[in-house]
């Protein structure tokens, strides 16, 4: 029987949907035991909702552990690994995710694949490749395997009627000769990109700063009107612009997203940037440009200036919602 554990990601004060995802894949195609861990400062406050996706939760809480450093945070993982024998070590490929899984891989000599977005069996795993204009259908041979499922490919495990054990465990504190000198917090209230169901993203046809405040008034109205979490992108030229914030961008230098929608307003669509949202179920551009790149990949295009087509749209949407 296969022992998977599952790393639990906290975002906000709370497990991110992209790692119950990731306990889905462990749940439904994996199989066998699933176990969870939770590392950080102040996670032993979630570990009685946790432990209700798993069979057995690890918890390792730490005040030096304010920051999820990934040398401490892998060695941590890699230790129960060892310990209890585990096959499969499951991680959302966020941002974080893609920072520890390597270096768990290294530690305990696993197979470590990214980016992954489908499993056709427990050892036969699906992923984009050439800047996702291709799937690889990959077999892991190796007896120990590190994969990082990428969010919003996989449906989210739900809570079972019973908790898991739960087992507190000593953490790693070495962070590696790292240490962090200031966090920038997100504005409050902001959704990032890639927890997202619908992602409106702006690029150098904004013109300029001012405009992301339009597609703001925009992902409020979505908001309202679906019921969905919306979070605010940006193409790299819009970030390199100083327009809007890092934490933003999306394509192959920034974030990789794939949303129910994704809407590529004022974005010509570079190659880097379709690798970051081409996955995405549906794709909406809006660009003047009638033989901008966007076109060739969006499931709906209009042609036009989005200073009068995202306005009109937001009225529709507040009529659509006064219905």
């Amino acid at each position: 029987m296969a022992k998977t554990l599952v790393f639990l990601e906290v975002l906000d004060g709370e497990v991110r949907t992209a790692s119950l995802e990731a306990v889905g894949v462990a749940r439904n195609i994996i199989g066998g035991e699933v176990y969870g861990i939770l590392i950080g400062k102040g996670v032993s406050s979630l570990k009685d909702e946790a432990a209700r996706y798993v069979d057995k939760l690890f918890v390792s809480d730490s005040d030096e552990l304010d920051y999820p450093y990934p040398v401490p945070f892998a060695k941590t993982i890699a230790e129960v690994m060892e310990k209890e024998g585990i096959d499969y070590f499951l991680i959302s490929s966020t941002v974080v995710g893609r920072e520890i899984a390597p270096l768990v891989a290294g530690l305990v000599d696993a197979i470590s694949v990214e980016e992954v977005t489908g499993m056709e069996s427990a050892e036969v795993i699906v992923k984009p490749v050439v800047s996702n204009k291709a799937f690889a259908h990959i077999k892991l041979l190796k007896d120990k395997k590190v994969i990082a499922v990428k969010p919003k490919a996989f449906a989210p495990a739900q809570a079972g009627d019973s908790a898991g054990e739960v087992v507190e465990i000593t953490p790693n504190t070495d962070r590696g000769g790292l240490t962090v000198k200031h966090i920038k917090e997100k504005e409050k209230g902001e959704i990032d990109v890639t927890e997202a169901d619908i992602v409106v993203s702006g690029g150098r046809g904004l013109g300029g700063p001012e405009k992301f405040q339009l597609l703001r008034e925009l992902i409020d109205v979505l908001t309202q009107v679906t019921g969905l979490k919306v979070a605010l992108g940006a193409s790299r030229a819009a970030v390199d612009a100083g327009w809007i914030d890092h934490s933003h961008q999306v394509g192959q230098t920034g974030k990789t997203v794939s949303p129910q929608i994704y809407f590529a307003i004022g974005i010509s669509g570079a190659i880097q940037h379709l690798a970051g949202m081409r996955t995405s179920k549906y794709i909406i551009a809006i660009n003047k440009d009638p033989e901008a790149p966007i076109f060739k990949v969006a499931d709906y295009g209009i042609v036009g200036d989005l200073n009068q087509v995202v306005p009109e749209l937001i009225e529709k949407l507040k009529q659509y919602k006064k219905n």
